[in-house]
């Protein structure tokens, strides 16, 4: 991508009322301090995600001038999309342009992707070519699961971005950057194309870059959405290889608590992910006789488990408020369902989805350890008094019933998450939204090597994992799927 000769005007953030009174404003929320200290009504900040589209379509104009007039002149625009291009677009901008209507606009439908991390750094610095380079492979490997042709310029692209990152690594200026942390955490979704131990050697880089930017780093919004990132996928990569969550890591978590607010649901599923990757591992540990950093019974996990399920549900039902959405039920036999048991949900965002999906697949791993302590409770204690097996009993009973509710529910997110069926008012997709396998796998993975769920429900979840993997070519969708079948070969 062309380097500018000047530097281009960026557009302000300042509140409403600092912008139209020209004073320097402080951007704190939910009021700007200058609007506090005046005693005005803070009239709010514009929406990054429409900067960001709106600096990505003045980039695009400017270097569509810039193109030679080979019949005449052309006043032809190129748009964000790729799928209908200007004249002679770079493949960075077909990259960039996919990347940000796919992961960040949510596609085809009215809603924000599920990447939230973007607007605010990618704004501040769209020039910047390890940027650049990450977002293009990003699209690029995306687009090649319609466009094979593309697969290849892909790869070039990600190593010319993971050339970037190693030399903005090695400066003390660059290595610091919203901007070069942003690259990594993005080159982590083009891992997905190779398997799950590529994707977690890229996530532990990702961790490791978290670590070295200090607790200095919070100051900044977009440095916090970027450490959510980050701890989500450290979560999963933790929670799959039975992992504790890095102690390292727990304390930024901590430090990063201090700029926010600590209820916001953006927010809570991440600490409860941490939570569960390090009960799922001490768990685990005591099981094969591992020393433990802190030796616990089994009641005292069992106990420590149900309190987490307890803020699980204590999670949803903020969401429930805060992010509702609607069920639609297909009539039995409709030769228009698309969801398993015709059913479906519709939310207000892909970010939602995400969350809602995340907080799901949090409980539904408690579930499971709760289960299995209970079943290890007993078989070692065969005296255990009859009134206690009772209450372990109904225990189970609850567990199993949420487990299955909860998958019913992740299961019901497809159809919007894939872009098969749109919000109201959105326009008709043409293809399933590419971004949404990337964003569904775990979510699905959980699911399905869940010991609540039926046959066939694990069949349909295999099923919709391969569809994934083909129509996205996300290698690690069908390493999934084939655990799943291993799963499900030694419980018949």
């Amino acid at each position: 991508m062309p380097t500018l000769n000047a530097p281009r005007p960026r557009t302000s953030r300042s509140c409403k009322n600092c912008r139209v009174v020209k004073r320097r404003c402080d951007k704190q929320v939910p009021q700007c301090g200058q609007c506090i200290r005046a005693h005005e009504t803070c009239l709010g900040y514009r929406d990054e995600w429409d900067l960001v589209f709106r600096d990505q379509t003045s980039h695009t104009i400017k270097r569509s001038r810039k193109i030679p007039e080979k019949n005449g002149p052309s006043t032809e625009v190129i748009p964000l999309t790729p799928l209908s291009r200007g004249p002679d677009p770079s493949l960075d901008e077909i990259g960039v342009n996919y990347f940000l209507q796919g992961f960040v606009a949510g596609g085809r439908s009215p809603s924000r992707g599920y990447l939230n991390y973007i607007p605010t750094t990618y704004s501040a610095d769209a020039e910047n070519p390890t940027l650049v380079a990450s977002m293009a492979a990003v699209g690029l490997v995306a687009l090649a699961a319609h466009q094979p042709e593309l697969f290849r310029h892909a790869r070039a692209k990600y190593s010319e971005a993971i050339n970037h990152v190693n030399n903005a690594l090695a400066s003390p200026v660059e290595s610091v950057k919203d901007s070069t942390l942003m690259s990594v955490i993005s080159l982590g979704i083009f891992e997905h194309v190779s398997n799950f131990e590529s994707w977690v050697r890229h996530v532990k880089g990702a961790a490791a870059l978290v670590i070295a930017r200090g607790k200095s780093q919070f100051a900044r919004r977009p440095a916090i959405l970027m450490f959510n990132q980050v701890r989500a996928d450290m979560s999963a990569a933790c929670i799959q290889s039975v992992q504790p969550f890095p102690d390292d890591m727990r304390e930024l978590q901590e430090e990063a608590t201090k700029y926010i607010d600590p209820f916001d649901t953006f927010w809570l599923p991440g600490v409860l992910a941490t939570r569960c990757a390090t009960l799922y591992a001490g768990v685990a540990g005591r099981h094969i006789g591992m020393p433990l950093p802190k030796p616990m019974s089994w009641s005292g996990f069992l106990e420590e488990s149900i309190a987490l399920q307890d803020d699980c549900q204590l999670v949803l039902d903020i969401l429930a408020i805060q992010e509702p959405y609607t069920t639609i039920q297909e009539p039995s036999g409709s030769a228009d369902c698309i969801s398993y048991n015709g059913r479906y949900d519709l939310y207000q965002t892909s970010w939602a989805i995400r969350l809602w999906n995340n907080s799901r697949m949090i409980e539904i791993i408690v579930c499971e350890i709760i289960c299995w302590l209970i079943n290890k409770i007993l078989a070692e204690d065969p005296a255990y008094p009859n009134e206690g097996r009772l209450k372990f009993k109904s225990k189970l009973q609850d567990a199993m019933k949420i487990m299955s509710r909860r998958g019913e529910e992740i299961l019901a997110s497809l159809p919007q998450g894939l872009g098969i069926v749109l919000v109201p008012d959105a326009d008709k997709p043409q293809q399933p939204n590419v971004s949404g396998g990337y964003m569904l796998i775990w979510n699905l993975y959980t699911v399905g090597k869940s010991p609540a769920i039926s046959y066939q429900n694990r069949q349909w979840v295999i099923k919709q994992l391969q569809g994934i993997g083909e129509s996205a070519s996300i290698a690690m969708a069908f390493q999934l799927a084939e655990d799943l079948v291993k799963i499900e070969q030694s419980v018949s």
